[in-house]
C-alpha cells in the first residue's frame, strides 16, 4: 500500500463507516457513550459506563471534528456534559463508573480514569474551545496531586484506597494528557507533573538491564514478584516510544537512548509471523502469551510513521484490514485474538476506538 491508498482506506472507513456508526449506536438519548456494539451493531446495554471510555469517545469525536468530520463536534459536546454533569465528584475528583441512566455505581477515583478525563478535557480546550476545559483539568490535577500523589516512592497511587500491584499504565496515561494541555496551554503544574512520570519511567518502569518496559510493581516500584513481574507488552513500548517523542519535542529530552532501545526490544521480541505485535513477552524475550490485541496495533503503526518506517506502518495498515477490521458490518472491530489467530471477542469494545483514532489521524496527517 501507498500513502494515498493506505489514507483513502482509512478515510472512508473512519469517516463513512465507524464514526457515523458509533455516533448513532454509540450514544444514547442522554449523551452517555455505550460500552459495546454487539456484531451487527446494535447496542448492548446493562454494562457499567465506565468515565474512562466516555472520555476517550469525547476525545475520539472532537479529533475527528479537528480532522474535518464535521459532525463529530456535536457528538462530543454531548458526551462532555454528560460526563461533567454524572462523573465529577465533590472532592475534583472523578468517579470511576455509572449506569445506563447516570447514577453513580462505582464512586472510587482511579487514576486511569482520571488520566482520561484530563485527556478529553485538553481536547474540549483545543477543539471545541469549552471554557470549562481548563478549570476542570487544573482543579482536578490538584485533587490528584493532593490526594493520591505518594510523596515517598514517587507517582500517584493508582486508586484510592490504594491498591497493589502498582501499575505504569496509568502513569502513562497520565503523561499523555499532560502533555496533551503542555501542548496546548502550557502551566507549570502540567509541566511539573509531566517530569515527575517521566522521572519515574528512568528510575523504574525501564529496565536498564534488559532494556524493556516493566507494567506491575511493588508498593516502592520494585518489579513485583513472580510471573506479574515477568510481564513486558510491546505495545506499551510502541505507546511510550511515541510519548517520549511528544515529551522532547515540549522540551521535556533526554530519553533518546531509552525511546531506541525499547523500539529495538518491541521489534526484536514482540512481532509475530504477519508482523503483527503480540500480547506480551518476558523481561529476556521469550513470548508469555501470542495473542494479539487491537491497540498494540495501533500503536505500532502511529510509532512506525513517527520512526520513518512508512512502508511497515503501510503493511501493518493492510494487516489490519485483513483481520481486526474485517468485520461483517464494517466499522466494528475484531479486539482481541488468541496465538492461533482465532478471534476471542462476544461484543465489539468502544475502548478501541480511541486507539484507531490516535492511529488513523497520524495517518491522515502524513503529508502527501
Amino acid at each position: 500500500m501507498t500513502l494515498s491508498t493506505t489514507q483513502t482506506r482509512v478515510r472512508d472507513w473512519l469517516f463513512d463507516q465507524a464514526l457515523p456508526l458509533w455516533a448513532k449506536a454509540g450514544l444514547d438519548d442522554e449523551g452517555l457513550f455505550l460500552e459495546k456494539l454487539d456484531f451487527d451493531g446494535r447496542p448492548i446495554t446493562g454494562a457499567a459506563r465506565r468515565t474512562r471510555v466516555q472520555a476517550r469517545q469525547i476525545y475520539v469525536f472532537a479529533e475527528a471534528a479537528s480532522l474535518g468530520w464535521t459532525e463529530g463536534e456535536a457528538v462530543a459536546r454531548r458526551g462532555l456534559d454528560a460526563l461533567i454533569r454524572n462523573h465529577r465528584r465533590a472532592d475534583d475528583l472523578w468517579v470511576r463508573a455509572v449506569d445506563d441512566t447516570g447514577a453513580v455505581i462505582d464512586p472510587t477515583p482511579d487514576l486511569y480514569d482520571l488520566a482520561f478525563v484530563l485527556f478529553a478535557l485538553a481536547v474540549a480546550h483545543r477543539v471545541l474551545r469549552d471554557e470549562r476545559a481548563l478549570p476542570l483539568a487544573l482543579s482536578t490535577l490538584v485533587a490528584i496531586e493532593t490526594r493520591m500523589a505518594d510523596p515517598i516512592h514517587g507517582g500517584w497511587q493508582e486508586a484510592l484506597p490504594p491498591v497493589l500491584p502498582r501499575r505504569q499504565n496509568p502513569h502513562m496515561h497520565m503523561l499523555e494528557a499532560l502533555l496533551a494541555w503542555q501542548a496546548v496551554s502550557p502551566a507549570p503544574s502540567f509541566e511539573a507533573a509531566a517530569r515527575s512520570v517521566l522521572d519515574l519511567f528512568n528510575r523504574r518502569f525501564f529496565d536498564r538491564e534488559h532494556l524493556m518496559l516493566g507494567e506491575f510493581f511493588t508498593a516502592d516500584w520494585t518489579a513485583a514478584s513472580g510471573a506479574a513481574g515477568q510481564v513486558i507488552e510491546p505495545g506499551h513500548h510502541m505507546e511510550w516510544i511515541w510519548l517520549l517523542d511528544q515529551a522532547s519535542r515540549l522540551g521535556l529530552d533526554g530519553h533518546a537512548r531509552q525511546a531506541d532501545a525499547l523500539l529495538a526490544s518491541a521489534l526484536t521480541n514482540g512481532v509475530n509471523a504477519r508482523g503483527l505485535l503480540v500480547r506480551e513477552v518476558d523481561r529476556i524475550g521469550v513470548v508469555r502469551d501470542g495473542g494479539y490485541r487491537l491497540w498494540a496495533q495501533t500503536e505500532a503503526i502511529r510509532t512506525l510513521l513517527l520512526r520513518g518506517r512508512a512502508e511497515q506502518a503501510f503493511a501493518l495498515t493492510e494487516t489490519l484490514f485483513a483481520t481486526h477490521l474485517a468485520t461483517a458490518v464494517p466499522g466494528l472491530w475484531i479486539d482481541s485474538y488468541d496465538a492461533e489467530g482465532r478471534p476471542l471477542d462476544t461484543a465489539v469494545p468502544a475502548s478501541t476506538l480511541y486507539h484507531l483514532m490516535t492511529a488513523f489521524s497520524a495517518l491522515l496527517t502524513v503529508p502527501a
